[in-house]
């Protein structure tokens, strides 16, 4: 889903924080607001122009690849219940999660293939 807010809060793109730079395409527009990742701010304006049922497919098979990455830290850890990993393990499975989240969306869009 895209994020149109006033002020910058996350990227339109990777979800991560967002800076003062976005992409609309005239001013009095609704602004896609991006982070300072340079893939992300060449990608803005094909995200902000992505059809909203394709962008939320996108969305959904990118938080799968994310899943996937996340699992396969899990089973190099040998752990598969969440409560026993410690406190760093937790903060690494968090940030394979929202790292490759931004990696694959940025891919998918990237490629600009369907996402089906």
């Amino acid at each position: 889903m895209r994020v149109f807010d006033p002020e910058p809060i996350c990227c339109g793109v990777c979800r991560r924080e967002a800076t003062g730079l976005g992409y609309a395409p005239k001013g009095g527009k609704p602004i896609l607001w991006l982070c300072e990742e340079p893939d992300c701010i060449s990608l803005g304006k094909a995200v902000f122009h992505m059809p909203p049922k394709s962008l939320t497919a996108t969305e959904n098979h990118t938080l799968q690849d994310a899943g996937a990455d996340a699992g396969a830290y899990l089973e190099r850890l040998g752990k598969f219940n969440l409560s026993e990993l410690s406190e760093k393990e937790w903060g690494n499975f968090l940030s394979t999660i929202l790292n490759s989240y931004g990696e694959n969306m940025r891919k998918r869009v990237a490629a600009g293939t369907a996402p089906f």
